[in-house]
């Protein structure tokens, strides 16, 4: 991940130097400054616009990223609670619905979670989805307190099946082509800009748009980050379905 941060911003912002030497030696006029102080108030108005709507879709992706989190810590409590709710269950029935939550989390952490890196599920993380609802539809709880945590063991299901869903929809990732369209389009734009808005100091030009070009590119790779969720360095960790009442499931 940091490799590739670092690779994508290098190359951005030394295409854009070698883009200011160019121009500044093809184009005289802006070596020579021609309407710097217009062109100047015009590329801040420029950059504060894309500025405020790179914020705004980071800022989006951000609170997505974070409902991803929870959402993945939302189906780990669930599959929690179906333990604890076992309890109350008849020793066979019991062990039989703990059996199967414990199948589906290994196969969630050892083989989905891998998956996700490339927007996939597993069909065996499916089948032990349906494992649980058998495991549960085979309880006959004989007693009104059995019977009271068998209805919340079902609701929980359902509860971690619709987290599941959600888990899965955010894996596959990426933005709305328009969306995409728009960031490549201000991007092209505010570097350009930087590269045609010159300076008689080649230095002063050089560190302006190189500066720019930093940020945009900072800014471009950190949301790419945010919105693959499992995937680099800033992936969504499986840890919620390994700890607490789930971490029985695991070898030490």
């Amino acid at each position: 991940m940091w490799l590739l941060l670092i690779a994508v911003v290098a190359a951005i912002v030394g295409l854009v130097l070698l883009l200011v030497w160019l121009v500044r030696r093809l184009v005289p006029s802006v070596a020579e400054g021609f309407d710097a102080e217009v062109a100047s108030q015009m590329l801040g108005v420029v950059a504060a616009l894309f500025g405020l709507l790179l914020a705004f879709i980071i800022v989006l992706a951000y609170q997505d990223y974070g409902d991803t989190q929870s959402q993945v810590s939302d189906e780990a409590d669930a599959l929690e609670a179906i333990v604890r709710d076992s309890e109350a269950f008849p020793q066979v029935e019991r062990d039989e619905v703990r059996r199967a939550v414990g199948a589906y989390v290994r196969i969630v952490v050892d083989e989905e979670w891998s998956r996700m890196q490339d927007g996939d599920d597993s069909a065996r993380a499916w089948a032990a989805v349906d494992g649980v609802y058998r495991a549960l539809q085979a309880v006959e709880p004989d007693s009104a307190r059995a019977e009271a945590f068998y209805d919340d063991a079902v609701r929980q299901l359902n509860d971690a099946l619709d987290a599941r869903r959600d888990r899965l929809d955010d894996a596959a990732g990426g933005l709305p082509w328009v969306i995409v369209v728009l960031l490549l389009v201000g991007s092209v734009v505010i570097l350009g800009y930087t590269i045609l808005v010159g300076s008689r100091s080649i230095g002063f030009h050089a560190v302006g748009a190189a500066s720019i070009a930093l940020v945009v590119g900072l800014s471009l790779v950190v949301l790419i980050a945010l919105v693959y969720p499992f995937t680099g360095d800033l992936a969504v960790d499986p840890e919620p379905f390994r700890s607490g009442s789930l971490a029985q499931f695991f070898g030490p």
